[in-house]
């Protein structure tokens, strides 16, 4: 704020430039709201004791956003990829499933939180076709088609699933 009021009461010399500083504006909020969303995620697995790491590098330079156990885990050929899995967090899903397919290669399904309400019957059948796990808050289950909820995993559920999955290692 303190960068874009100047600007503003400077003015625009053409509507190009104002729709710059508006783009510009809008992804540092985006960009904040995302940080907030992992920050609150990793909270939670912290409290429900999950081993995890954020931003791990995977194949070609793809940075998931939470991987489970551990990149040590993950980049060990011998390690069961049945016992590994990836949650990337978006705010809004919009295109971002495709975003989610290229990372970490050797975890399939991939799993996707987001906080977006009501994504669509078609949307839900491409997910599904690229392996991609929706996972949503509990209370925003009721705005999915009810024909499709059943595919769609609550983050409690994730969570378990989880669970399972490293004591099943440990």
């Amino acid at each position: 704020m303190k960068y874009t009021l100047p600007a503003i009461l400077e003015g625009f010399a053409s509507v190009d430039e104002f729709i710059k500083l508006a783009h510009s504006v809008s992804n540092r909020r985006k960009s904040r709201a995302g940080a907030s969303l992992e920050h609150h995620l990793a909270s939670i697995f912290i409290d429900e004791q999950l081993q995890f790491e954020q931003q791990i590098m995977t194949e070609g330079r793809k940075k998931p956003d939470f991987l489970f156990p551990s990149s040590q885990a993950y980049h060990n050929k011998i390690f069961p990829p049945a016992d590994l899995s990836m949650l990337a967090a978006k705010t809004c899903c919009k295109d971002r499933c495709r975003q989610v397919i290229t990372e970490a290669q050797r975890i399939t399904p991939k799993h996707l939180f987001t906080l977006q309400e009501g994504i669509s019957s078609p949307q839900l059948q491409e997910m599904r076709d690229s392996q991609v796990q929706l996972v949503i808050p509990a209370s925003n289950l009721s705005k999915y088609p009810s024909k499709r909820q059943h595919e769609i995993m609550t983050l409690e559920q994730f969570i378990i699933h989880i669970k399972a999955k490293q004591s099943s290692v440990s």
